[in-house]
């Protein structure tokens, strides 16, 4: 986790540097996240950061805010750059004492909860944690999607989840993937996602039904015929969506000529996302051969939408086994004959979306599997 940090007195800078080396040290010993990379910075006296522009940098180039002083002074900086608890960064603030570590956004999501516990132990302070899930002991559905690495499709959904667990309530949860451990108390497994509040899955758009509203009516009474039952019978209320978490589950493989620009990929891949009914962020790799691995377009493409490129040279594609559509014009130009197909398949996946050509671009999607658990890290 990439942790941007500032203090405003020579106190708070203190702390904030033993904080910094006592979360590196976590890192070399594989304790908590073996990730950090923290910065810290001056927010007083000579090489002072001006406060605005540091939080604009920190919130882009950043996972993780930490301010080493008043929580009023975070609130206020972070003010401009609120937007949605899908994207926003985590942001803790801890006072310079280090008496106390409060996460102020994305507790679940950005990992600001767990951010502030693990930085209370590294300061020797107390985490203040008030998000209603964790300070009742009910599973946090955010919280674990964010551990098992599964994107939010639609996080307006998250509260609808959260608030039937708090009520004492049970949801309903189906997975493409095999999850291991004990379900969450109120969990339910179904192997009918029409029947799911909560579908883990790499396909967009799962138009399921949720048994959470299942019984819920709008409290209207209408009129015979408008919906095929007797005058005075409540009309049910559709059922609402389900929590979508997105499984990182596919492998892109993509073949280009030379020269094609990331747009051009991009369109291509967006066009084979919505034939293929997959969500973009379940895409977790792209694949290609290795003559194109300096290709600018695809390089491009590919750092937009954070995903590494794996390369494979033509020999090791002709050994991939699978059937694949093959072209006489591509054996002749890169030495096999298919690129975007054998590329996918050679991680080890199952062809699940043959090529798409498009613009000068072909995809094709294979499907990996990946062993979810409900146990804590």
């Amino acid at each position: 986790m990439r942790v941007s940090c500032i203090a405003f007195t020579e106190r708070g800078y203190a702390l904030a540097e033993r904080t910094a080396r006592a979360l590196s040290d976590c890192a070399q010993t594989g304790e908590d996240d073996p990730g950090w990379d923290v910065s810290v910075s001056r927010g007083f006296g000579e090489g002072k950061a001006d406060l605005r522009a540091w939080t604009a940098l920190a919130w882009e180039a950043s996972d993780a805010l930490l301010f080493v002083g008043a929580a009023g002074i975070a609130v206020r900086a972070i003010a401009p750059h609120v937007a949605s608890k899908a994207s926003d960064s985590a942001v803790v603030a801890i006072d310079e004492a280090g008496r106390f570590a409060v996460p102020l956004l994305s507790g679940h999501l950005g990992g600001a909860n767990e951010l502030a516990q693990t930085v209370a132990r590294a300061a020797g302070a107390i985490p203040v944690i008030t998000t209603a899930t964790d300070v009742r002991g009910v599973w946090a559905v955010d919280t674990w999607a964010r551990c098992a690495g599964l994107a939010v499709s639609n996080p307006e959904a998250i509260k609808r989840v959260s608030a039937r667990l708090l009520s004492g309530g049970r949801v309903v949860l189906y997975s493409d993937m095999p999850i291991s451990g004990q379900p969450p108390e109120g969990v339910d497994i179904a192997s009918d996602r029409a029947r799911a509040d909560i579908v883990v899955s790499p396909f967009a758009g799962a138009n399921a039904g949720a048994s959470v509203r299942a019984a819920e009516t709008t409290g209207d009474v209408v009129p015979a015929g408008e919906t095929g039952k007797p005058a005075g019978v409540r009309a049910q209320a559709p059922a609402p969506e389900p929590l979508r978490l997105v499984v990182p589950c596919i492998v892109a493989g993509i073949g280009c000529r030379r020269g094609a620009c990331a747009e051009a990929i991009g369109e291509a891949f967006l066009l084979a996302c919505g034939q293929a009914g997959i969500s973009p962020s379940a895409v977790r790799e792209a694949a290609t051969i290795d003559v194109k691995a300096h290709e600018e377009g695809l390089l491009a493409f590919c750092r937009a939408r954070k995903i590494p490129l794996a390369t494979y040279s033509a020999e090791e594609l002709s050994q991939v086994e699978g059937s694949v559509s093959p072209s006489d014009f591509v054996r002749a130009t890169v030495g096999v004959d298919n690129v975007c197909e054998r590329a996918a398949l050679a991680g080890g996946g199952k062809l699940i979306f043959p090529k798409l050509a498009h613009g000068g671009v072909t995809v094709a999607f294979s499907k990996v599997t990946i062993e979810l658990s409900f146990k804590e890290r």
